[in-house]
This record gives structure tokens, sequence and C-alpha cells, in this order.
């Protein structure tokens, strides 16, 4: 909404509907001040025009039905997430209207949050701000107030990975031939914990030496069909399984299906019982695969897209193991 003076003298007012057609109205006087006061007097008439329109809906009602819709395009573990904030922010102010939502809450709860960590903050402002769009779009908020907070800034933290050494000692002390199978062509995919699991043989092209994560067995993170080349290593794997295969999925445990807690949990146990950094996960097999790739010359871009990272930006965590790189570039100051 802005204040506008035509040709005439007259100062308008120039606006949007809910409709999103761009309309105007005359102030009528040529005076700035009394303008002013007319525009003043307008957006408060147009705030209760329109909170009139509005459909009440508490947070706590409204996070039932957004469970639903992030069932529909979000992993169950992000729905789960999500859910939870929802809850805590909820309860945070005694569950209010979505609509009684404003500026100065907004602050108090994420300064409460920041107490834990600049990181759990910014989770909980991307979360709240996806799900308060949802609420706009579904008619129950006039506009998103949370559009309009600025990002925590996270310290960057360099992934954790193993280095080639103490993965063999890893390896040593892996005593289970399905998880030294799993552990070892997480390392020389990089595929994630759950594209692991899920990974079909109807994925694998045993001609050319690749496998495809099509979205049709477990959605990618990024939505997006990539294809993976497979080492010679990897590839002998898969042929040690195919020779004895009881199941559509390639990893199994006794011929079941994986569960991904019960398999970062043996993890666990075998990264301390190696006396390796007790803070590895399973995840960090992704890490080692993105790192030993980068020490090796590969460039962050095609990283990035064996990744499968939605930009390359995400991938340039990984860029400090580039040391030669920079050195590189120092040494035309010798020149």
């Amino acid at each position: 909404m802005n204040l506008s003076k035509r040709a005439n003298g007259i100062y308008y007012i120039y606006y949007f509907q809910l409709n999103g057609k761009r309309t105007c109205i005359s102030t009528g006087t040529k005076f700035k001040t009394e303008a002013l006061k007319f525009l003043s007097d307008f957006q408060e008439e147009i705030k209760k025009r329109n909170l009139s329109k509005v459909i009440p809906k508490t947070i706590l009602e409204f996070r039932y039905e957004y469970a639903s819709y992030s069932e529909s395009v979000h992993r169950p573990k992000t729905t789960k997430r999500i859910n939870s904030i929802l809850k805590e922010f909820a309860e945070y102010f005694n569950n209010p209207q979505l609509s009684e939502i404003d500026m100065k809450q907004i602050n108090s709860y994420l300064q409460h949050k920041a107490k834990v960590s600049s990181y759990t903050a910014q989770q909980h402002l991307a979360y709240l701000r996806s799900a308060f769009k949802k609420a706009q779009t579904d008619g129950y908020i006039l506009s998103n107030p949370f559009e309009s907070v600025s990002n925590f800034k996270i310290p960057e933290k360099q992934p954790l990975f193993i280095d080639e050494t103490s993965f063999h000692c890893l390896l040593r002390v892996i005593d289970n031939t399905d998880i030294k199978h799993i552990v070892t062509f997480a390392v020389k995919t990089g595929l994630r914990l759950m594209e692991l699991i899920t990974l079909e043989w109807k994925q694998i092209n045993f001609r050319d030496k690749y496998l495809i994560l099509d979205n049709n067995n477990h959605t990618t993170k990024s939505k997006k069909v990539r294809t993976i080349p497979l080492t010679i290593e990897a590839m002998q794997i898969l042929v040690e399984r195919e020779s004895t295969r009881n199941s559509d999925y390639v990893f199994t445990f006794d011929n079941e299906k994986i569960k991904p807690e019960s398999l970062s949990k043996r993890f666990k146990k075998y990264v301390v019982k190696a006396k390796l950094n007790p803070k590895l996960k399973f995840h960090s097999l992704r890490h080692t695969f993105a790192s030993w790739l980068v020490q090796r010359g590969v460039s962050i871009y095609q990283v990035s897209k064996l990744l499968g990272h939605a930009n390359v930006e995400t991938t340039e965590i990984y860029s400090h193991l580039r040391a030669e790189d920079l050195r590189s570039a120092i040494n035309v100051l010798n020149n």
C-alpha cells in the first residue's frame, strides 16, 4: 500500500485487494499531512475488513492439517520434526490463533531457541516459515509473519569423515558380512542410509556398471533422479550378493529388510570397537566418499552431482580439503 500524488495534485492510495488485483482510492486532499492521516485510517479499516475474512484456526488445529499435507511432500523424518516444532511453538504461547502471531512473539520464541544453538533456531525458523506459508495459502492468515525474519548465521563446520587407514581398521572389526558389505558400498557410492537400505536389484545395471536412484522405491532428498557409476569393489560386492540373493533388496540382515535404527546402532558399536572417533555416524560414510574424491582432485561440481545435492554450494563444505589449490594460487607470488 503506497501513497501517490496525481497530476491534479490530489493524493491517492494504491493497494492490492485479497484477489491480487491492484486498485486505488482518492484521499480527497492535496495536503500530504491530511493524506497520511487518511492512509493510516484506511490501513486500519482494510485490516479489519480482511481479518473478518480470515478463517479462525489455532496452531494445534492447523498442526494436524499440516501433518497430512507434509506426509505427501516430505520425508517421514521431516514430517515428524515439523509436527514436533509446531507443537512446541503452539505450547510456548498457550496455543493462540494463527492470525494472532506477531513479530514480537516470533522474536521471543527464536531467541529462546537460539539459547540452545543458532542451528536449532534456524531449523525452527525454516520449518515455521514453511508451515505459515501454507496457512496463508489456506486462508488462515493474511500474510506470513515469518517472511520478514532474517535467517540465522550458522557457523561452518567441517564434515566428519574417516581417513583410509582408519577405514581399514573399521572393516577389520566388522564381523558381519552384511554390514561389511553395506559399509564398504556406502563409502564407494556416497549413498544415503535410506537410499542404501531401499536399493533394489532392478536399480542395478550390471552391464554398464552403474545404479540409478529413480525415486520409485525411496524419494531422494533433492527429489532428482541420479545415476551412480560403480567402482570395481562396489561391483564385486554386488556380484557376491547377487549369487545368493533371495530378496528384492540388495542389502539385508539375515535375509530381512534393514531397519535404519538398527544399522545406525550396529555401526556405532563397530566404531567404538575400532577405537575411532565416537562422533562418527553412518552418515559419515557419505562424507568420507566425498572427502576422498575431493582429496584425489575431483572437482566440487562433479562431487556435487554424485552426491545429488540440489546446488553446488552445499558441496563446498569439502573445499577445504583441496589445499593444493590454495597452494597453487599462492605460488603465483613466487614468480
